[in-house]
């Protein structure tokens, strides 16, 4: 098999520019492209779909940002484009069922799909993948559509940074590009429609029946000129995505009936994180779009669609401190009535006074901070920009704005990251005292430095073009946990005190300690929360945790009654049913609720111990001291 038939454009024979040539003519003929279907796939499958979460409208709904600017440049092409959301459409379908049996997830979508292919008739269908966990569904799709005998095109983050296995995958895709598409589609189009030298093509891969593969690697990125342009917003209705479902991880803090859209002010992020993909698909360092062009975007949004809250999907919002207290500032100028958050995190450095002010007066509800690690050896390791004072110092300017919800990233397992360093990140969120911790295992993404050293290292098994793994996200996850995840020790207090300080812990203890972080850092602190703003963004929170991110969540329920007695007296029945629900059916949540000393007694007793309300502490270490003691 020859699986990519060039390194790069310059190396390209004549003999496959020829066979690239004649495969697109086989593909187009001498019509070309006049007709572009944009479809993004359903966010999970069948398997793994809950109506009644998508009901409650606790499904995340995004708009199709990616797609709606290929699209507005296509069209400046003179292609005609159809979007066909896919995930919102079962949704819709979901939302508009009488009863369960009347829903059928796989024949929404294909009769969607169907239809829309049957009576628009497009040249080309593409399809876009951002997440692993939507593989699955990118296949299924594209299998679909070829069945239709409609050639296939793919993209996205996810296929831009394991294009080749999932090329190896999914045989019915005939094209792939890469990474940010808007140049590289257009040269496409004028090589198809003008007539243009196939060697002029970019950041796509071409793939005939034979599985012989063309890499036209060249660079496409767009300039500040494109990605200026808005989106093709006419393409759909973005307003009514807040009817059939969310985004974000800070929309919980709307109003229910707010309408919301996303916003990218800027591309790329100035970071080099080992373990973050973001470079393969943006390139080095950061393009900012004119804040003219941005602002007019979110005053469009608001005037003529609705919006009332945006989410910004830039990955280093507040690169340019100076231009990004002007973006705030002529945000809160034009007087658009908008909040917003920055759900995908913000360098710690770049939280400055001045910044966040502004940022607040703009409409900010809600900020991610990376950090990921608060011990000095790793964060240079995997190149974190960022230190221990950055952290501190964001986290002191934050929370003198008690508006703003504050979380931070955290990550466990990193390669040779010891229980000694593990501590040093536990001690310095504590000492951070923000909002929310969120706190996650490292899943190497293949395509990033640390995925490749792992490898090589033979600290993970790299995956085989036979033994395609993809992650399944919260979906899978929960499904995970519910067929028996156990903890490792009967008595959770013992997983700790029985590791080393200079221990790599085992798989099976990182995951006992990742779940003592996310009870000790997030729910148990709630023990001591009486400012009023903070426990209604809380309880928001924790409603949405139960629902969606871990369903029927053991302590979000018992958090939850706990907030409710503090805010009122008295906690409703129906809370303490369903926390005594969930402890008699899953062994899971009653094996943990033990270990912790928590019960559903108090919640029906209004009684809760004494002792919980106090700090606590599991953890010896010799590092307890306030890590501020040690900065300078």
């Amino acid at each position: 098999m020859n699986r990519i038939a060039s390194a790069d454009n310059n190396k390209i024979s004549a003999a496959d520019l020829a066979g690239a040539k004649s495969l697109l003519s086989d593909l187009f003929g001498a019509n070309g492209i006049r007709r572009l279907l944009l479809v993004n796939p359903p966010d999970a499958d069948a398997e793994l779909f809950r109506i009644d979460t998508a009901k409650r409208g606790r499904y995340t709904n995004y708009p199709p940002y990616g797609l709606l600017s290929i699209a507005a440049h296509a069209r400046a092409r003179g292609v005609e484009v159809r979007i066909c959301n896919l995930n919102h459409e079962i949704l819709k379908a979901c939302h508009a069922a009488a009863s369960e049996e009347d829903f059928d997830f796989d024949a929404v979508w294909r009769n969607c799909l169907d239809t829309v292919i049957t009576e628009f008739d497009p040249d080309l269908v593409g399809l876009t993948c951002m997440f692993t966990m939507t593989h699955g569904s990118l296949k299924t799709i594209a299998e679909r559509v070829h069945g239709s005998g409609k050639p296939v095109a793919i993209g996205g983050v996810h296929v831009s940074n394991d294009v080749e296995r999932v090329l190896d995958d999914i045989d019915c895709a005939t094209i792939a590009f890469l990474r940010e598409a808007e140049v590289a589609f257009a040269r496409f189009l004028e090589v198809v429609n003008d007539g243009a030298a196939p060697d002029t093509l970019a950041q796509v891969i071409l793939r005939d029946a034979a599985d012989r593969r063309y890499r036209f690697t060249a660079e496409a990125q767009p300039g500040i000129d494109v990605i200026d342009t808005l989106p093709a917003y006419e393409l759909i209705d973005v307003g009514e995505y807040a009817d059939q479902g969310t985004i974000g991880a800070f929309y919980c803090f709307k109003p229910a009936g707010t309408r919301f859209a996303t916003v990218l002010s800027n591309r790329g992020c100035r970071a080099q994180c080992t373990f973050c993909s973001v470079r393969n698909f943006n390139g080095a360092g950061v393009r900012q779009r004119s804040i003219t062009s941005v602002v007019d975007e979110l005053e469009l949004l608001r005037n003529e669609y609705g919006i009332g809250h945006v989410m910004w999907l830039d990955d280093d919002l507040l690169k340019d401190q100076a231009r990004a207290v002007r973006l705030f500032n002529e945000i809160t100028r034009r007087n658009l009535d908008l909040t917003w958050d920055a759900t995908n995190g913000v360098i710690a450095s770049s939280c400055t006074d001045e910044v966040i002010a502004a940022a607040a007066e703009s409409g900010c509800i809600a900020i991610n901070i990376g950090m990921e690690s608060g011990n000095r050896e790793i964060l240079k390791s995997v190149r974190k920009p960022g230190t221990l004072e950055n952290f501190l110092g964001a986290a002191e300017v934050l929370r003198r704005h008690e508006q703003i919800h504050a979380s931070v990233f955290l990550m466990v397992g990193f390669p040779g990251e010891t229980m000694s360093m593990i501590l040093d990140t536990i001690n310095v969120a504590r000492e951070m005292d923000l909002d929310w911790y969120r706190c996650a295992q490292l899943q190497p993404l293949p395509g990033t430095p640390i995925y490749d050293a792992m490898a090589a290292q033979g600290i993970i098994q790299e995956t085989g073009d036979k033994e395609l793994r993809f992650n399944g996200g919260a979906f899978g996850k929960q499904a995970e946990i519910e067929q028996g995840l156990r903890l490792a020790t009967a008595d959770f207090r013992e997983a700790f005190a029985n590791i080393p300080m200079d221990a790599v812990p085992t798989p099976d203890q990182l995951t006992d300690i990742w779940f003592f972080m996310n009870y000790h850092l997030n729910f148990h602190r709630i023990f001591h929360e009486r400012n009023q703003v903070k426990m209604d963004q809380l309880i928001a929170h924790l409603n949405v945790l139960a629902d969606v991110i871990s369903p029927e969540n053991g302590f979000s329920i018992y958090f939850l009654g706990y907030l409710e007695y503090l805010k009122s007296g008295s906690i409703s029945p129906e809370l303490v049913a369903r926390l005594e629900q969930r402890l008699d059916t899953s062994p899971f949540w009653r094996d943990r609720f033990e270990a912790f000393g928590l019960s559903a007694e108090h919640l029906k007793d209004l009684n809760f111990p004494e002792d919980e309300t106090q700090p606590l502490q599991l953890l010896s270490t010799n590092k307890a001291a306030p890590v501020s003691a040690g900065l300078g």
